[in-house]
C-alpha cells in the first residue's frame, strides 16, 4: 500500500487498516509488529480483539502433531508442498478441532512479533495510531443459530454457561445481563454470556490498555440495532456491521432485512468509519459527539437508529469479568 497507493489517488501517509473477527485480531497483531510500524496510521478492530499471540511452545506442539498426522517428520517436512491443500486442511482440523480456540495462528518470535499485542499493556509500536474498536450486541447468535438447541435453551443452560465463564460469580453475571436485557429468553441469555466473554470483555481490555498509553486515542462502539431477518431471532449477530460499514446493504438484504432501517444504519456507520480514516476521530454531523475512551468515563457510541453515547455500559458485567 505504501509503495503503490499514490498511483490510485491515495495518500501513503494516511492509511487505515481494519478487520472483522479474525481480521480484527490480525489488526491487533499488526499494531505490535515492528515491521509494520509506520505503514498504517489508524486502526479499527471489529469484533476481534487480540490481546495475546500464540506461544512458541504451543505452535511447535501443533506443528509436530500436524506432521505426525500426515506421516511426515521434520526431516522430510518439504513434502508438505507436494500434498493437496484439502489433505493438509483435514489434518489441521483433526489436530485442533473444527473451531480451535488456540490453533494455527501467528506466534511470538524474536523478530516478527516479539511481544503479545496488548498484554500486559499496549504496544509502543503503535502508540501514535488512533484506534476504533467495538462489538455487536449479540455476536454469538450467529454461531448458535444453526444448532438444534437454539430457541430451546433453558435456565439450566444459562447457569451452566455462566459457571463456565464466571465460576462462583455466575449468578451475579446472569443477574447483570438480565438487568441489561430483561426481555431475553434463556437462549439469548446464553448467547449474551458468550458474547460478553468471547468478544466484548477483551475489546474493553484492549481499549483500556490503548488509552492507558496516553498516546493516540481509542474510540469504543457497540452496534445495538437488530436485524429483522429470521423473525428477529438473530438480534445483532456477529458480522452484521460489515454491510453497514461498507454501505452496501442492497447486496446484503438477506442479512440486514428490508425497509429503510438498514440504510439509516449504514449512513451512521459508514460515515463514522470514513471520518475516522480521514482524521483519526469518528466525528460526523449525523452522530452525537463521541469522546475518546478512558478508564474513568468509558464513553461508548451505541449505534442504533437513534445513536447515543453511553458511559460505562454493562458496568457490572465488566466488573464481574475483570475479577
Amino acid at each position: 500500500v505504501r509503495d503503490n497507493i499514490a498511483a490510485f489517488g491515495g495518500d501513503p501517509d494516511n492509511v487505515t487498516i481494519f478487520g472483522e473477527s479474525s481480521g480484527g485480531w490480525k489488526v491487533s497483531l499488526l499494531m505490535a509488529m515492528p515491521g509494520a510500524k509506520g505503514l498504517f496510521h489508524k486502526a479499527i478492530v471489529q469484533s476481534g480483539p487480540g490481546l495475546r499471540a500464540q506461544s512458541p511452545d504451543r505452535a511447535s506442539e501443533l506443528a509436530r502433531a500436524l506432521l505426525a498426522r500426515l506421516s511426515l517428520t521434520e526431516a522430510n517436512i518439504s513434502r508438505l508442498a507436494e500434498l493437496p491443500a484439502a489433505e493438509i486442511h483435514a489434518a489441521a482440523t483433526a489436530v485442533t478441532g473444527p473451531s480451535p480456540a488456540d490453533g494455527f495462528a501467528p506466534c511470538l518470535d524474536a523478530k516478527t512479533l516479539p511481544r503479545h499485542p496488548f498484554d500486559p499493556a499496549g504496544p509502543a509500536e503503535s502508540i501514535d495510531v488512533p484506534l476504533m474498536i467495538g462489538t455487536n450486541k449479540d455476536e454469538s447468535t450467529l454461531f448458535q443459530f444453526r444448532t438444534p438447541t437454539f430457541g430451546h435453551m433453558t435456565d439450566e443452560d444459562v447457569d451452566k454457561r455462566a459457571r463456565t465463564v464466571a465460576g462462583d460469580k455466575a449468578a451475579a453475571l446472569i443477574e447483570a445481563l438480565r438487568t441489561r436485557y430483561p426481555d431475553y429468553s434463556p437462549t439469548h441469555l446464553v448467547c449474551a454470556i458468550q458474547t460478553v466473554s468471547m468478544f466484548w470483555a477483551n475489546s474493553i481490555r484492549l481499549a483500556e490498555r490503548k488509552a492507558a498509553q496516553g498516546g493516540a486515542p481509542a474510540f469504543v462502539y457497540e452496534l445495538a440495532w437488530e436485524t429483522p431477518v429470521a423473525r428477529g431471532a438473530l438480534k445483532t449477530p456477529h458480522a452484521l456491521e460489515i454491510p453497514l460499514v461498507f454501505d452496501n446493504v442492497e447486496v446484503a438484504r438477506n442479512f440486514v432485512g428490508p425497509g429503510e432501517a438498514p440504510q439509516i444504519m449504514a449512513d451512521h456507520m459508514a460515515t463514522a468509519w470514513l471520518a475516522f480514516a480521514r482524521t483519526g476521530a469518528p466525528e460526523t454531523s449525523g452522530l452525537p459527539s463521541w469522546p475518546a475512551y478512558d478508564a474513568e468515563r468509558r464513553a461508548t457510541m451505541i449505534f442504533d437508529l437513534e445513536c447515543r453515547v453511553e458511559f460505562d455500559p454493562k458496568a457490572e458485567v465488566r466488573r464481574i469479568l475483570a475479577a
